[in-house]
C-alpha cells in the first residue's frame, strides 16, 4: 500500500520542516563560505591600456543562497496551501505546483553549479576553506532530492482532484 506523501498532513509537513532545515543549513554554510571568501584585485596590462579588474565572491554562491531564501518562502506557502482542498480552489493548486516545480529546478541548477565552482579558483579543492562550501553543496542536493519526493505527490495531487461545479443560487427563469 503506497502512501499519498501529499494527502498525508504528518508526512507532508515532516518533509516541509526538513526542507527548511535544509534551507538554513544551506544558508548558514553558504553564508559564512561568503563572508569568509576574501576578493581581490588584479592589475591587468593590455596594449590599449590598464585597469584594476576586482574578482568578488562568485555568482554561482549568491545563487544557492537566494534558493535557499526562496525555499523559505516556497515551503511556508505550501505549507499554508496543504489543508486546501485543490478541487475547490484551483488557482492555490495551480500556484502550488509552480512553485514547487521552480524550487526543484532551482536546486537543481544551485547545487551542480556551485558543486562545479568547487574545484576552481576561487574554491581550490586543497584548501580547508571550501569544507563549509562542500556542505552547502550536499546539503543544496538533499534539497533538490526532498522536492522531487514532494513535487510529483503535488503534482497529482493537484491534476487528479475532481473539480466540483459551482451551483448558482439565482434561478435560470424570470417571470414575465
Amino acid at each position: 500500500m503506497a502512501i499519498n506523501i501529499a494527502a498525508n498532513r504528518t508526512v507532508d509537513v515532516t518533509l516541509r520542516a526538513l526542507q527548511l532545515i535544509f534551507a538554513i543549513i544551506v544558508i548558514v554554510t553558504d553564508g559564512y563560505a561568503i563572508h569568509v571568501y576574501r576578493g581581490h584585485t588584479d592589475y591587468v596590462h593590455f596594449v590599449y591600456g590598464n585597469f584594476y579588474a576586482y574578482a568578488g565572491v562568485p555568482d554561482e554562491w549568491g545563487f544557492l543562497m537566494f534558493c535557499a531564501g526562496w525555499t523559505f518562502l516556497g515551503v511556508i506557502f505550501l505549507f499554508f496551501a496543504a489543508g486546501i482542498s485543490f478541487a475547490e480552489h484551483a488557482v492555490i493548486g495551480s500556484v502550488s505546483v509552480i512553485v514547487e516545480v521552480v524550487a526543484l529546478l532551482s536546486w537543481l541548477a544551485g547545487f551542480i553549479a556551485v558543486a562545479v565552482n568547487v574545484g576552481s579558483n576561487p574554491c581550490p579543492a586543497e584548501e580547508n576553506d571550501c569544507v563549509l562550501l562542500k556542505v552547502a553543496v550536499v546539503f543544496g542536493a538533499l534539497e533538490w532530492l526532498l522536492f522531487m519526493i514532494t513535487t510529483i505527490p503535488t503534482i497529482k495531487l493537484v491534476f487528479n482532484s475532481t473539480r466540483r461545479q459551482k451551483t448558482s443560487t439565482i434561478e435560470t427563469t424570470t417571470p414575465v
